[in-house]
């Protein structure tokens, strides 16, 4: 009986997930900490500053315009007193992965540095609408917004002849990029996302956010958290921040603009315009986050 091809380009990218790399030590360490109610301040810190790269970049960031506090923030634990606990942790997590993945390589038809540039957007977007809406996980919703398209670094670099195929295929105009995944790997960009992000053992919103951000009505546990992000992509695409590797951007389906309503939140496709400005403006802060993704 002949194997079925599909299946076996499944278990192609399957076995390349096993094959991930892990979380650096620290960090994983650190969102442990994080996690724990009983952690202090100062044993985060004492944490934090065995890696001296990471505890420098964290100061570089905490000292951005992105985070706007007037006043030199000059150790991890004046970061953590006056950022909170989650906002370093997010910082840290959002640096490790940039860390992670520095050697990875593009080529014409998906230029990473791009890619990461329109992350940094999606990130950037995914905050700037939670602010707007009250959402209680601010932190979250830029890492979810930095991480959504994580899946499409793995497949280029696991299993780069496919993926090229699968960007021509899209380009063409005949599917969209998740049918031309399907066609051509069995499964898709957010689903081996969504594989990392549990082998990294982040939070379940984190692995849900990667995992439906193109169906959030899909999501169990935070909706709202994954609709953002699936508005966030969108605008990122309507500004031409960066470049996912899509040719041809999908608008959000009325099921996702319904989740806003089912929240109680005011917020419709008709608010895309003026997402769209207050989004530029939210991204013209994000240069020192920027600078990190040309660090050699």
């Amino acid at each position: 009986m002949a194997t079925n091809p599909t299946a076996q380009r499944i278990k192609k990218v399957t076995e390349s997930i096993i094959s991930l790399p892990t979380l650096p030590t620290v960090v994983s360490k650190m969102i442990e900490l994080v996690d724990n109610p009983k952690t202090s301040a100062a044993s985060l810190a004492r944490l934090i500053s065995t890696d001296q790269a990471l505890t420098a970049k964290i100061l570089k960031l905490a000292n951005s315009a992105y985070y706007g506090f007037p006043r030199e923030i000059s150790t991890v634990n004046m970061a953590i007193v006056v950022l909170g606990f989650n906002t370093v942790k997010d910082m840290g997590l959002s640096l490790s992965v940039f860390e992670v993945f520095k050697d990875a390589e593009g080529g014409k038809a998906f230029d990473v540095s791009k890619f990461w540039e329109h992350s940094i957007g999606c990130g950037a977007a995914s905050r700037m609408m939670a602010r707007r809406v009250k959402y209680r996980f601010v932190g979250e919703a830029f890492v979810a917004g930095l991480l959504h398209d994580i899946g499409k670094v793995i497949l280029n670099q696991y299993v780069h002849k496919e993926f090229v195929e699968i960007i021509a295929l899209e380009a063409s105009g005949g599917l969209t990029l998740e049918e031309a995944e399907e066609k051509i790997i069995g499964t898709g960009h957010p689903q081996v996302g969504s594989w990392l992000a549990e082998k990294w053992n982040l939070p379940k919103i984190i692995v849900e956010s990667i995992a439906f951000h193109h169906d959030p009505w899909e999501a169990k546990n935070e909706p709202l958290l994954v609709a953002i992000v699936s508005v966030a992509n969108y605008l990122c695409h309507l500004c031409s921040i960066g470049n996912s590797g899509r040719a041809n951007p999908v608008k959000p389906a009325r099921r996702t603009w319904e989740i806003f309503q089912k929240a109680m939140v005011p917020l419709d496709e008709a608010d895309l315009e003026n997402l769209a400005t207050e989004f530029l403006i939210e991204f013209d802060r994000t240069e020192t986050i920027m600078s990190f993704i040309h660090e050699e």
